[in-house]
């Protein structure tokens, strides 16, 4: 189990193995992932060299991600604070009192517009598409993958679309519109990745041309999606979805970037969604689904048990 030469033909290194003896310390990238790596991936490196494997949560900067990316938000943290917040982001924290003050309110909201019409200027002379920048966006920015689950999430506009083209004019009136945004890369020979990116433009397709739909609900797939990009579609958001399988995700750095942004996320307990629940408060981060170790169990008896009740 902890050798360094696979014992097949032919034979081959593990390089992981190669890593952990090689190595005088062996981070995880969140508290959930070295759990992982210590229980699942190096039981027996870890209680051979205990305190050898330890957690490094990654991170992201506030110069790029705050200060940079989002200059209607830092400028009134700069105005409240001075400008060192930037290298100390505890000093936010100072800010809490600030919540229910109607001027601060007004002023968080109107830094908000301001960054849904800088996408929506953007979306509009890219995309030709003309969004509602009053309607709560709704985001899921990150590689196209299925253990990410942006199927998931398609799954769920598609149930939404369904509810309002089946829905009366009066109950529709008392729906809070919603624009979709969906962005992230894809290896190029990962065709399951690109079905969904297909699936997602053709949802876009049906539901911002469907009559029905007109001031509750838009799609869009924004395509080429970079660094760059991702700072003109980070602080725009209102409410951002990482949604990995637990267990799956060693930390993400996407919720970092929403959460440092004021948007809220919906997510399931998995990579660094934990600690930043931890973090700003279980008020504020929407947790659902299984839990790793409840993965773990349903994936074991997986093709044994019978399928959960599905309600009409």
């Amino acid at each position: 189990a902890m050798s360094i030469i696979e014992e097949s033909q032919p034979k081959m290194v593990r390089m992981a193995h190669l890593a952990v003896v090689g190595s005088h310390v062996v981070n995880g990238v969140a508290e959930i992932h070295t759990a992982l790596v210590k229980s699942r991936l190096f039981p027996e490196f870890n209680e051979m060299w205990p305190g050898r494997i330890v957690n490094v949560t990654n991170g992201v900067t506030p110069r790029r991600w705050i200060l940079q990316a989002n200059p209607a938000l830092s400028s009134i943290f700069t105005a409240i604070l001075g400008p060192g917040w930037v290298n100390n982001l505890r000093r936010l924290e100072t800010l809490k009192p600030l919540a229910t003050d109607p001027a601060f309110q007004a002023q968080w909201s109107e830094a908000k517009r301001i960054n849904k019409q800088r996408l929506a200027a953007w979306v509009r002379e890219s995309m030709g598409i003309e969004l509602m920048v009053d309607a709560i966006f709704d985001m899921q920015v990150k590689r196209i993958h299925e253990y990410k689950r942006q199927l998931l999430n398609v799954l769920s506009i598609v149930h939404r679309y369904a509810v309002i083209a089946t829905s009366t004019e009066e109950q529709r009136r008392a729906m809070t519109p919603r624009v979709c945004i969906i962005a992230g890369k894809a290896a190029p020979g990962y065709d399951i990745a690109k079905k969904i990116i297909q699936l997602a433009c053709g949802l876009s397709k049906v539901v911002n041309n469907d009559v029905r739909c007109a001031n509750l609900l838009q799609v869009v797939f924004i395509p080429n999606f970079n660094v760059s990009l991702a700072e003109l579609i980070i602080p725009a958001s209102d409410v951002s979805q990482h949604i990995s399988t637990a267990g799956m995700e060693a930390s993400g750095t996407g919720n970092m970037k929403f959460v440092m942004n004021g948007g809220l996320i919906v997510g399931t307990a998995d990579g660094a969604n934990i600690e930043i629940a931890r973090a700003i408060g279980k008020d504020d981060l929407f947790c659902f689904g299984a839990t790793a170790d409840e993965v773990a169990a349903l994936r074991r008896t997986m093709h044994t048990r019978a399928p959960a009740p599905v309600d009409p």
